[in-house]
């Protein structure tokens, strides 16, 4: 099998995926960004795990950010070095409403391709999180040091990081004084 025919082959089944991913998830209204850090990994061939960092930010004035942390993994014809880079998204919902914090957190899947020397860029689709319902998309925008390429099928599983809870405030000890 030729390199040409085995990315076609897995352009192939990522398009196969994408269609048949839940059509809830791409009707729908922009409803923020979800920007994501790539710690980088060493040699990949065929499988790419990265953990990964993120910050959600809802599009509507005054929403808080949500940060997530996970793990995007890609398989597929893959051969690559990766240093760390950035990852973003658009975040696409049923609703027009404010997303809140943790419900992007789940499981997403779906096709995608990139490729870099030095600095490269990508595509993914990918629908999931709260039943189904969430898609990132149109397309991910990745930036960071590497070389290599890669085509085929991407699952990202992202978990909800609350921010840490405020400290009580000390409570002062009363002195007791003898007469």
């Amino acid at each position: 099998m030729t390199i040409k025919s085995g990315l076609a082959r897995a352009l192939g089944a990522a398009g196969v995926l994408a269609l048949v991913a839940p059509a809830a998830a791409f009707a729908g209204d922009r409803v923020g960004t979800l920007q994501c850090k790539l710690m980088g990994n060493g040699l990949t061939v065929l499988v790419e795990n990265q953990q990964i960092d993120c910050n959600y930010r809802d599009s509507k004035e005054g929403a808080e950010p949500a940060h997530y942390t996970g793990v995007l993994t890609k398989v597929g014809p893959n051969i690559t070095i990766n240093g760390q880079g950035e990852l973003g998204w658009g975040v696409v919902a049923e609703t027009s409403q404010p997303v809140g914090p943790g419900a992007l957190a789940g499981e997403y899947a779906g096709g995608g391709v990139s490729g870099k020397i030095g600095v490269g860029g990508g595509g993914a689709l990918l629908v999931g999180g709260s039943n189904q319902t969430f898609s990132l998309q149109p397309f991910s925008i990745e930036a960071g040091s590497g070389l290599g390429w890669n085509a085929g099928v991407e699952k990202l599983v992202l978990t909800y990081a609350p921010p840490p809870a405020p400290e009580e405030p000390k409570k002062k000890k009363s002195r007791k004084h003898g007469h």
